[in-house]
């Protein structure tokens, strides 16, 4: 019985070791610098976001993950990221245009603000886990939005509207480490395609990353990432919608 018990908490040992190893986990922050450009229209004319309102300059917003890779092969991982986004500009409309049910006249002066926040929720399933890694998995996207078009000469003539959606998505990211540098190259994919509406999300990047401590790594990384919100008769709004630009960001890796 003695002997017994010794192997039982042997082999208990070397599970835990065995689970220490391979539970790993990140979070990190990125500075994402980003133009705006493409067209909107609800209830009324498209809007030409560049020239009827003036968009087009870089403005900096953020995003942040974090994510938990465990051992066991049926279950998910999962991986939570956040973007908080918004831009406001001010343009003169190049023709009459009407937007949720307001209009705005030719040469009328308006000031604007549009937001886009979402919250990424990915389980996801790790396929190759060496020198390459592979996961593929699915993206539920929390979006939440509002388009604020105000004219300058009569504050209490505006626009004011809200979307919220939940939009599911595919997800994968491949990931190349290149042996002794520490560095390696990135990118994940989200996409959706239904009804003449998609919705994608792409980054692509360098990372560099270095052992602090035991079992604890401190990384960078640069890239581009790039989202596209096509929607077509979604709640009577269509939009194409290109948000892209180059982001700068840190991590912790355990």
């Amino acid at each position: 019985m003695k002997k017994f018990y010794k192997i039982i908490v042997a082999l208990s040992m070397l599970v835990n070791i065995s689970y220490a190893d391979t539970i790993g986990g990140e979070i990190g922050y990125a500075s994402w610098g980003t133009k705006l450009s493409g067209t909107i229209k609800k209830n009324g004319d498209t809007i030409d976001l560049e020239k009827d309102l003036g968009y087009g300059h870089s403005t900096t917003n953020y995003f942040i993950w974090g994510y938990i890779d465990h051992p066991l092969p049926l279950l998910p991982n999962l991986k939570i990221q956040k973007t908080s986004w918004n831009d406001s500009s001010r343009g003169t409309v190049t023709k009459s245009i009407n937007f949720a049910n307001q209009t705005f006249t030719y040469n009328t002066i308006v000031d604007s603000k549009i937001k886009l926040d979402q919250i990424d929720i990915i389980p996801y399933w790790r396929l190759l886990d060496n020198w390459i890694n592979f996961d593929l998995g699915i993206n539920l996207k929390v979006i939440d939005g509002n388009v604020y078009i105000v004219d300058t000469a009569n504050p209490a003539h505006y626009a004011d509207e809200n979307f919220n959606a939940v939009v599911p998505m595919g997800y994968a990211k491949v990931r190349f480490d290149m042996p002794f540098t520490g560095l390696s190259i990135e990118s994940d994919v989200n996409y959706i395609s239904y009804n003449g509406s998609s919705f994608s999300d792409i980054k692509a990047g360098i990372t560099y990353q270095k052992d602090i401590a035991p079992l604890i790594d401190i990384g960078a990384t640069i890239g581009y990432r790039k989202e596209n919100l096509t929607l077509d008769d979604v709640d009577d709004l269509y939009s194409d919608i290109d948000i892209k630009g180059v982001y700068f960001g840190a991590f912790i890796h355990f």
